[in-house]
């Protein structure tokens, strides 16, 4: 087979690639290899399908043969690079992005995918340079002005923030992220309408979507006498804080038929919230087992009926406890002096944005050093075990194993005196119960924290200790202890 034939499969296994036909581009680019196997080319395409189908570990290997071949190539380097950040061999992909970089200076994505490894790393000048540089690149690189704008959120900056998702948005109008980033700063600046405008384009999102229903979606329409279907989405804590609103369609007659996680079913029928309750786990794809007027998820109920921090329902508490649950664990406490605090340091550690608003134990663990406290973990999941490392003195006492559910954490909530805890479903609930709370939040915390603030409008009572830097738990953790000091409650 001649070079001209050689380039020819070459351009066809190149465009089947482009066209998301893997089979035909290995197979073509394969062809090459075995008539050539030095072609740097066709080992390059059979990194990319390799990567494409999800065999890193194999493209990694193709793409460094090419690159032996062939080091010049930078778009060999930027892919390896690419590979390797996602399988988090960071340093090693630092190097090959800075390959890259030396044989082509104005490389944007290049520039944007380091930006990103120093984001990651806490190394916020950097990240900002690099996406700034990746701009000069590309002025039209919607990317980088989204990330740049990330960064803006994380010190607080939503007027910056906003400017810059704006920009992207001028260059890539349909990017969901870019949306709801928008959102959140809307929110938290308390432009509710605008924000929760954007809010529904979670929807577009990769990893959510909603519920199929062949019933109309409630759009404002007159509810009485009606029944409307509304479905939690999202995490525990979405639907422990907009689960208030059913009472608002009650009010205007509706028949509210709820669905919510197994997890929260106790909780929610304990409440009283619906007219009729069900449980949906995850792996059901079944219709509900009732009829409906009308659908809405959850989440999109603040955005009929608030428009102000003053049209936030207020009733607290709005969710109960089981009184067989809180006798039983009033009894089980009861004999433990002082002031009973709840700890909790992370929510799920599989999301993304917990990285950012978990803190760990350690980071808590000076607080126990303060007299006339005794402290409770209502930590579950993996973190948890945090407890068998650090408290080798057992200034704690571990409840996870008898956290069943979030009815049975409603009961021992209620019977503490004070729960402190970073950014998780278990200060949703705490404050929904009427439970004092004091929320640990990172600097680019969730919008319904809203900006500057040290109370919540949504959790009347709740006290709010920020970040003033990214990452500094120590210094919010200082002025919780002198809190915990001077409170009334501890005998002196």
């Amino acid at each position: 087979m001649n070079q001209e034939n050689l380039q020819a499969l070459l351009q066809q296994a190149s465009d089947h690639y482009a066209q998301g036909n893997l089979a035909k581009a290995g197979a073509l680019a394969n062809q090459v290899y075995g008539a050539q196997p030095d072609n740097h080319q066709a080992l390059y395409i059979l990194g990319m399908v390799a990567n494409a189908a999800g065999r890193d570990a194999l493209a990694v290997t193709l793409l460094q043969q090419a690159i032996a071949l062939h080091p010049h190539h930078p778009y060999y380097h930027f892919h390896l690079g690419s590979i390797l950040q996602g399988q988090e061999r960071l340093e090693r992909a630092r190097e090959s992005f800075e390959a890259a970089l030396r044989l082509k200076p104005d490389f944007c994505e290049v520039h944007l995918n380091l930006g990103n490894l120093h984001f990651a790393d806490g190394q916020f000048q950097q990240a900002r340079e690099c996406f700034q540089t990746a701009i000069t690149c590309n002025p039209h690189h919607a990317t980088s002005y989204f990330n740049l704008g990330i960064m803006a959120q994380e010190e607080g900056n939503h007027d910056e923030a906003l400017r810059l998702f704006d920009q992207a948005l001028q260059y890539n109008p349909d990017a969901p992220q870019t949306h709801m980033a928008r959102a959140f700063s809307l929110l938290m600046c308390e432009r509710f309408r605008a924000g929760w405008q954007e809010y529904e384009w979670r929807w577009r999102m990769d990893n959510l979507s909603p519920r199929v229903c062949p019933k109309p979606r409630w759009q404002g329409e007159p509810l009485h006498g009606q029944r409307i279907y509304i479905y939690t989405e999202q995490g525990f804590g979405d639907a422990i804080m907009a689960c208030r609103y059913l009472e608002r369609l009650q009010s205007q007659g509706a028949r509210v038929h709820f669905e919510c996680k197994p997890e929260l079913y106790s909780l929610f029928a304990q409440s009283n919230l619906a007219d009729k309750l069900h449980a949906r786990h995850p792996d059901d794809g079944d219709p509900p087992p009732f009829d409906y007027d009308w659908h809405l998820p959850i989440m999109s109920l603040p955005g009929f009926f608030t428009e102000t921090l003053s049209d936030i329902p207020s009733r607290i508490p709005y969710l109960s406890a089981d009184q067989e649950r809180i006798d039983h664990w009033r009894t089980r406490l009861h004999s433990h002096p002082g002031l009973k605090v709840g700890l909790n340091w992370s929510g799920n550690p599989r999301a993304t944005a917990n990285r950012h608003r978990a803190c760990t134990l350690q980071d808590l663990y000076p607080l126990t050093g303060i007299a006339g406290i005794r402290f409770f973990s209502v930590q579950k999941g993996p973190p948890a075990e945090q407890l068998r490392f650090i408290d080798k003195e057992r200034r704690i006492e571990d409840l996870s194993a008898e956290l069943v559910d979030f009815a049975e954490t409603a009961a021992v909530l209620s019977n503490l005196d004070l729960l402190v805890s970073t950014d998780t479903a278990v200060v949703h609930l705490a404050g929904a119960l009427g439970v004092p709370t004091w929320t640990l939040l990172h600097t680019g915390s969730e919008w319904r924290w809203l900006a500057q603030r040290e109370d919540s409008p949504w959790y009347p009572g709740m006290r709010l200790f920020r970040q003033q830097t990214p990452k500094d738990w120590h210094s919010v953790v200082q002025r919780v202890a002198l809190a915990l000091a001077q409170h009334p409650m501890i005998q002196k």
